[in-house]
């Protein structure tokens, strides 16, 4: 449903870039795993975190996987103080400081989602979060659309793992 540069996609990080000013955008998009959600990255603004990022997001390194696996929106001003994440490697090794993270779904499905990283303490503002989530928006009426007319791009098994049957 959606390839690796996909023009739109860019153009929707370039604009989240160009309005919020972080350190950078990412738009993923997320496959089952055999112990966490892969996320694969599509496409992305500047170097997010410093350095050129993989195709493959490793779990450990990212707060993305959070937002895929717990399916839910992460709005993190100071990642430092912040219980879930002050210890992570996202933190300690990548540096992020600050953090905004949407999700973006297909038939009720989280299969990806937005990444706003800032490599310093941010307070975001209110209207910062609104245009993430509507570009999350966005996303899910596009994969709806191409979902509908076929254009499906590689295959995308379930991204979050099943837990009611552990």
């Amino acid at each position: 449903m959606f390839d690796f540069a996909d023009p739109t996609l860019m153009g929707y990080a370039q604009k989240l870039h160009d309005t919020i000013a972080p350190s950078g955008v990412v738009i993923y998009r997320a496959r089952a795993g055999e112990v966490a959600p892969v996320l694969e990255v599509l496409v992305n603004t500047n170097h997010p975190v410093g350095r050129t990022l993989d195709t493959l997001l490793v779990p450990r390194l990212t707060i993305g996987h959070l937002v895929v696996e717990m399916n839910c929106e992460l709005i993190i001003d100071d990642t430092l103080i912040h219980p879930l994440l002050k210890d992570s490697a996202a933190v300690t090794e990548m540096g992020i400081m600050a953090y905004i993270g949407v999700p973006y779904r297909l038939e009720g499905q989280v299969v990806g989602g937005i990444s706003v990283v800032h490599q310093h303490r941010r307070q975001w503002a209110n209207e910062h979060i609104q245009a993430v989530r509507d570009v999350a928006r966005h996303l899910e009426h596009m994969a709806e659309e191409r979902h509908a007319q076929g254009l499906r791009g590689a295959p995308m098994p379930d991204a979050a793992p099943d837990h009611s049957t552990l």
